[in-house]
């Protein structure tokens, strides 16, 4: 599948790299297939730039902002702290979300960051946990400087649909 260069080569998919690194060298255990940020409307902000090119990265941001929302109604219902993390085991898959924390806008008040991990199911996933942890205060600072992203989630519904229009077409057009 075809992944807009915009995505994986910005200051964020950078971060998302390091993340990456840093897991593989702590552990050289399991395959990641990507790495994902993304606002909490699933609005994709940036993946890591090894991100599996088979994998359909709306359907999984989408994914991903379900997932989170199903677990934060969740927390709603069970009246509990904060959510940690949401997660999907299949046989040999996982899918993780965990949030990184609130963006202020200017216009819209504050957006949830989200990070959405695919991995196998050999990845340690509490090595990349904690390097999602090492790594979100930087993640954060470099969505928040880039005026493109900080754009991007501040877009109306409406926005985001024409957005979303120009993109299909400059990916249909380069196929």
């Amino acid at each position: 599948m075809f992944v807009p260069k915009a995505l994986y080569e910005n200051q964020v998919s950078n971060v998302l790299d390091d993340i990456r690194y840093n897991y593989g060298m702590l552990t050289r255990k399991g395959y990641i297939y990507g790495l994902i940020a993304i606002d909490q409307d699933a609005k994709i902000i940036a993946v890591d730039s090894r991100f599996d090119r088979k994998l359909n990265y709306w359907d999984l941001s989408s994914i991903g902002a379900a997932l989170y929302g199903v677990a934060r109604q969740a927390q709603d219902f069970f009246d509990t702290d904060s959510l940690v993390r949401a997660t999907l085991i299949y046989k040999d898959l996982q899918l993780y979300v965990k949030s990184i924390g609130d963006i202020a806008l200017t216009k819209k008040g504050k957006r949830e960051i989200l990070v959405v991990l695919l991995v196998d199911n050999m990845v340690n996933i509490g090595v990349l946990i904690l390097q999602m942890r090492k790594f979100s205060i930087k993640l954060k600072q470099e969505i928040t400087k880039s005026q493109v992203v900080m754009n991007k989630l501040q877009m109306s519904e409406q926005e985001l649909k024409e957005h979303l229009k120009d993109l299909k077409k400059r990916v249909f057009e380069s196929t």
